[in-house]
């Protein structure tokens, strides 16, 4: 019984072990990807500037939910390119990825879950309002 119990705990540990390597292997393989995603957070960078400058993100009268703040095109244009500019700023920081218990990562992950949330939400009215759009313009 006890030899048993001693197989049992340093299978436990091999796993312990095991899991460490393969998650260590992980990051490895993935820090490459991470200097391209910062290279993209420029580029998310660049279209929140470009949303804002040419106000790309500001909604037309016709639709429904949207179409009430088209008198103030930069409300619109001003939170989309916020979300695009916070994305970006998290991807430019995803190569600190390596120190996974850095206040960068911590501040990396924050930043995401928020714009993630809201990129999710303001998508799902956007179906809403972009079918209003069609059947207000038909």
């Amino acid at each position: 019984m006890a030899n048993r119990l001693l197989k049992n705990e340093q299978t436990t540990k091999d796993i312990t072990v095991d899991s460490k390597v393969i998650l260590d292997q992980i990051v490895e393989m993935a820090r490459l990807v991470s200097y391209f995603a910062a290279a993209m957070g420029l580029a998310l960078i660049s279209i929140a500037i470009a949303g804002v400058y040419f106000q790309l993100f500001a909604a037309p009268p016709e639709e429904p939910i949207s179409g009430r703040f088209a008198d103030y095109p930069m409300l619109e244009a001003s939170f989309i390119s916020g979300l695009y500019a916070l994305k970006g700023i998290g991807a430019i920081l995803l190569p600190s990825l390596a120190n996974r218990e850095s206040f960068v990562v911590k501040v990396k992950g924050a930043i995401w879950t928020i714009t993630g949330i809201l990129f999710t939400l303001f998508g799902a009215l956007n179906y809403f309002t972009h079918i209003g759009l069609i059947v207000n313009t038909l």
